[in-house]
């Protein structure tokens, strides 16, 4: 390694060729972080003359790898890193180029022109340029030097707008300005060049940035060791294994798509079967590169394609893949933790068909299971540790069998599987004697049943943040989906459609619209579950809570004529309903347009406008229904927990097939 300080001048006063391999990254840089720091450096630098004792600039670190040519070829060089440097440097020297030929600077022109082009009659194809970027930038840099700036697109063609609109501005047409301009960029802004040979490990030196780079990815890191490694056959594996990778889907910095870096991680830890690779790139090259030593270079490559075409299965979520569609769930809930896992069955394991459609199954109820039974996404936050600890106890002896064996041996409340019990308080918890709260989340369960029906019953309210809505929204989604699976002549249904509100029938605020019975035997109570029911045997009078209670602020007086017993059973059930408002019996799916219609209405106004306006099976079945209180939604809520259970079995359900 051979590192020595360098001028502009220096790299390009002579017939020189710099090259960015195909594998490198593209041309990055932008204004704010890059373009208008450097153009600061260059225009403060406003000197009559360039005087002996003007300090350098220092512009940050560029390492090469000379290439072998023939005896008379002109000097070519691989940049291994600083392509984003001589590549904006390359586009001002243009931009003054160009100023100058606009301004009959002819002489300026030319002599500027030496530093871009190279010049000689018997330069072989191609090294007349002493810059060639990477194919995806090329067309573009080359229609700048050859003077076709109309052809030119992109972040390259960008970059020469931005300065050339400064340098035309700055000596404001005046040539000794200009020419003191361009002898201040190719004397004072230096480099430290360093000039790798096949010994040196170039990994070591990328993260030497200057400190206006744009910082390297890890996926960076890994792609330049690879090339590096892989010698004469870089063009060949690049485009038989790694050009998928420069499409915009797995560019970090993009919104849509995965990330590179995210795939990194994953791929590591479906093969090391370990939650902790960070940072990714030492992590492959110390501890996943021992599993190495009988592959071959291009083994690496293809591996880490043939991981990468199942991930973007994955992450698409398209309808027509078997592996996207079952992600999409996770997709729904920008869940990425189980992502590794599934990397691991589908390309370790091989698992296809019925037996990658089973173990989707397992892990969807237990996610569902285990995001309503201990608040959302908290649920989840030791999946990592405990699926890496799975793929090492299934490498190499996978079953269905073990697999569930494993899940079922858990009973640490963090990573359990729960069960059904547990599931079905989760969605009544409140209203029993003794209600279960939300099980500490020490260890990892799989909820059963009792504690889906608690959360579905109203706990699933205590989960944190957005999420809890989302949740029992895509419950009720998957409940109306299966209720449409059993009737082929109904029309489909996405969760996308709108179906962006939960409706509590009941509603929030009750107390303004719906009446309460209050003469005698109106009310029945079942001590054995501690039920409050409204007698429907009974034909009785009603009044609004707010005539009924003179201690709600809202009320001025008293109603006459209102005895104990009448006042405490109309008070219970008042008790009832509040606690029954967040019950999944109480709730349905309705567009936000006619959530804000439907309000606080009475059950009958609410009814008539769900016949009206939803095509909803589960709104078709609240309207079938003559009245609407605690009766209706503590069946209808022994209903859905019933359908939620099917649809997410427990794992005593797996265990038993």
């Amino acid at each position: 390694m051979e590192p020595k300080k360098i001028s502009v001048s220096d790299l390009f006063e002579t017939n020189v060729q710099y090259k960015i391999p195909l594998f490198q990254r593209y041309y990055v840089w932008d204004r704010d972080d890059q373009w208008e720091p450097l153009w600061h450096d260059i225009s403060q630098r406003n000197l009559p003359q360039i005087q002996e004792k003007t300090s350098d600039h220092f512009t940050g670190a560029i390492v090469v790898q000379q290439q072998k040519t023939l005896a008379g070829n002109v000097p070519k060089y691989d940049i291994i890193d600083g392509q984003q440097r001589l590549t904006t440097f390359q586009i001002i020297l243009c931009a003054i180029r160009d100023i100058c030929e606009l301004n009959e600077h002819s002489d300026i022109a030319s002599e500027v022109s030496r530093y871009i082009q190279n010049q000689g009659k018997l330069l072989k194809e191609d090294e007349e340029y002493k810059l060639i970027p990477t194919k995806r930038d090329r067309d573009s840099f080359i229609s700048l030097v050859d003077g076709r700036v109309d052809k030119s697109r992109g972040k390259i063609f960008s970059a020469y707008s931005y300065f050339n609109d400064r340098i035309a501005n700055y000596p404001d047409g005046e040539k000794e300005k200009i020419y003191t301009l361009f002898l201040s960029i190719i004397k004072h802004f230096r480099f430290v060049q360093i000039l790798i040979d096949d010994d040196d490990k170039p990994e070591k030196i990328f993260e030497s940035l200057n400190a206006r780079g744009k910082s390297l990815f890890q996926f960076d890191l890994l792609r330049n060791n690879l090339f590096l490694r892989a010698r004469e056959d870089r063009d060949d594996l690049y485009e038989k294994y790694w050009e998928h990778f420069e499409d915009p889907y797995w560019d970090p910095e993009e919104t849509n798509g995965a990330s590179c870096e995210l795939f990194l991680q994953h791929f590591l830890m479906a093969k090391l079967g370990t939650e902790s690779v960070k940072p990714e790139f030492f992590v492959y090259e110390r501890e996943y590169s021992k599993q190495l030593e009988n592959t071959t270079i291009e083994d690496e490559f293809s591996e880490l394609k043939r991981y990468s075409e199942v991930y973007r299965e994955m992450t698409d979520c398209k309808e027509d893949s078997p592996i996207g569609r079952r992600m999409k769930f996770y997709q729904t809930f920008s869940l990425t933790t189980l992502h590794p896992f599934v990397l691991f069955v589908t390309c370790e394991i091989g698992l296809q068909g019925l037996e990658l459609d089973r173990v989707f199954d397992i892990l969807e109820s237990y996610t569902i299971r285990r995001m309503l039974c201990f608040r959302g996404k908290g649920g989840l936050k030791e999946f990592n540790k405990f699926f890496s600890r799975l793929i090492k106890r299934l490498r190499g002896n996978f079953s269905l069998d073990k697999f569930t064996l494993l899940l079922d041996q858990t009973t640490s409340d963090t990573n359990r599987y729960p069960t059904d019990n547990e599931i079905r308080p989760t969605l009544h918890t409140r209203f029993y004697q003794n209600p279960l709260p939300f099980p500490d989340d020490d260890t990892i369960v799989f909820p059963g049943n009792l504690h889906m029906k608690a959360a579905l019953e109203g706990l699933w309210i205590e989960t944190a943040g957005a999420i809890k809505q989302r949740l029992i929204r895509y419950i009720l989604y998957r409940i109306e989906l299966m209720k449409r699976e059993r009737d082929k002549f109904t029309e489909p249904l996405f969760f996308e459609d709108k179906l962006t509100t939960l409706e509590h029938i009941l509603p929030d605020q009750w107390k303004e619209t719906w009446s309460l019975p209050i003469n005698a035997k109106a009310i029945r109570y079942e001590t054995d579950v501690r039920r409050v029911l409204v007698n429907r045997n009974v034909q009785s009078e009603s009044m609004l809570y707010t005539n009924l209670f003179p201690n709600d602020p809202k009320v001025e007086s008293p109603p006459e004529g209102l005895v104990g017993e009448d006042y405490l059973d109309a008070y219970n059930l008042a008790v009832a309903r509040d606690n029954l408002l967040q019950s999944i019996g109480n709730l349905t799916l309705v567009t936000r347009e006619l959530n804000s219609k439907l309000g606080n209405r009475t059950f009958s106004e609410k009814k008539k406008a769900l016949d009206e306006h939803s095509s909803l099976k589960l709104n078709n079945e609240i309207c079938q229904q003559e009245a609407w209180d605690v009766n209706e939604i503590y069946e209808r809520a022994e209903r859905l927990i019933e359908d939620a259970c099917e649809i997410w079995p427990s794992l005593d359900w797996f265990k038993g097939e």
